[in-house]
């Protein structure tokens, strides 16, 4: 399908001779003759890139561009001018016009246009690709975290439901045990009512006692019954952070208790970071609630806390004794909420701390690492939610990462 283009300028001569070079060059195109019919026609149709000259009594190339990004995005926009200069160059930039073309008396740019056109559309269809495969390659991440998480998961469930699993079939066996007793005491307390207790009876019933292990059972049974409850607790505390971690992704940004979303994302991610690293709270009591998109800012505290986990991870494969430590701090800090995560592994290089954020970067072995967990968090923080995110660090002492977030929700402050 051809690309639709509109060409807005107060001469009509002009508009004619675009519109029939650029359809010969492959493209469908509309005219329009002066801003105010430009604004019209762009409101009949949908098109895929906008030329518009500058210079156009009543309303000025500038000014209708600016009336059409009031009411939505823009296409692609080409400002087109008879007089170069520098302040319409400028202002063309801050409304994000894509290029700039001069019109010359012997009409060159006739032919300049539709190379222009070409280059501005390509550029657009070059940024489409790259935006689409961050999508997909953000996704893949996050599907690989949630395969790395769902496994842990799954091994912190199976450790407190094998106890309850063999708690539960120790009481079995002892109620077993113990109802065979009653049994036998039930036949001492019936002959007893007969008058007819015997030694020999008196003495079996003893034998089911010693064989029963009566002090044994009187022992062990609470404390199985409450190595149960634990691991039961234990489990729903899981599934619970899970759930808190797991919130459905929404558009709309509401008050989120930071300290609970922040324990449920070290619950979830527990298995990795376990083994390495012994993790320390230090949470603000009164840190109010923060206006965020709850399922995106867990993923970016997990991408942080993952990569601290890996960093001690990197210390422990090279042979160093025991645990590092993750500490996990919060604080308000006026208007604004500090997260500080830090970590014992073994800091950042400098020569490649310009790059920690950066798509694709990665320190890790092909097929370890995506090199998106920091890139996504990056946007999470900054783009979604205008805060900031950097780092401290020093090589071979560790690393803290340092997350602020607004209080409120900044679109929302700008309104009011």
């Amino acid at each position: 399908m051809k690309k639709r283009i509109l060409f807005v300028d107060d001469d009509r001569a002009l508009t004619r001779l675009v519109q029939k070079q650029l359809e010969r060059a492959g493209y469908a195109v509309d005219v329009a003759c002066g801003g105010r019919q430009g604004l019209a026609k762009y409101a009949e149709g949908s098109y895929d890139l906008l030329a518009v000259d500058q210079s156009m009594p009543g309303l000025e190339g500038l000014d209708m561009i600016r009336i059409l990004a009031s009411r939505g995005p823009l296409p692609p926009t080409i400002m087109v001018t008879g007089a170069g200069s520098e302040r319409i160059a400028v202002e063309a930039l801050k409304l994000g016009i894509s290029d700039y073309v001069v019109k010359d008396a012997a009409g060159a740019f006739l032919d300049l246009l539709p190379a222009v056109i070409d280059r501005v559309l390509e550029r657009q269809h070059l940024a489409q690709e790259n935006k689409r495969m961050e999508r997909e390659l953000a996704q893949a991440q996050k599907l690989e975290a949630v395969g790395q998480l769902a496994a842990g998961i799954a091994h912190e469930i199976n450790t407190p439901t094998q106890y309850v699993g063999d708690n539960t079939r120790f009481l079995q066996e002892a109620f077993a045990d113990i109802d065979k007793l009653l049994g036998e005491f039930d036949r001492l307390l019936q002959a007893a009512k007969d008058d007819a207790v015997t030694d020999e009876l008196v003495a079996e019933v003893e034998a089911a006692v010693r064989q029963t292990d009566l002090d044994y059972l009187t022992d062990e049974t609470p404390k199985a019954i409450r190595q149960s409850l634990e691991g039961v607790q234990r489990v729903a505390g899981i599934v619970r952070a899970m759930k808190e971690f797991s919130h459905p992704g929404s558009d709309q940004k509401h008050p989120v208790d930071l300290n609970r979303a922040i324990q449920s994302t070290l619950t979830v991610s527990r298995n990795e970071w376990k083994y390495v690293a012994d993790v320390v709270t230090d949470f603000d009591p009164d840190l109010p609630p923060v206006y965020c998109l709850p399922g995106f800012i867990n993923q970016a505290i997990l991408n942080v806390i993952m990569n601290a986990a890996q960093a001690i991870g990197n210390i422990a494969g090279n042979g160093a004794p025991g645990k590092g430590t993750i500490t996990v701090r919060t604080r308000r800090d006026g208007d604004w909420v500090e997260i500080r995560i830090s970590d014992t592994g073994t800091g950042i290089p400098e020569e490649i701390r310009p790059k920690v954020f950066d798509h694709f970067f990665t320190t890790k072995e092909v097929g370890k690492g995506t090199g998106q967990g920091l890139s996504i968090a990056y946007s999470v923080v900054v783009k979604k939610h205008g805060g900031t995110i950097n780092f401290e660090t020093e090589p071979g002492k560790g690393t803290t990462f340092i997350i602020r977030l607004p209080i409120t929700d900044q679109s929302l402050k700008a309104e009011s």
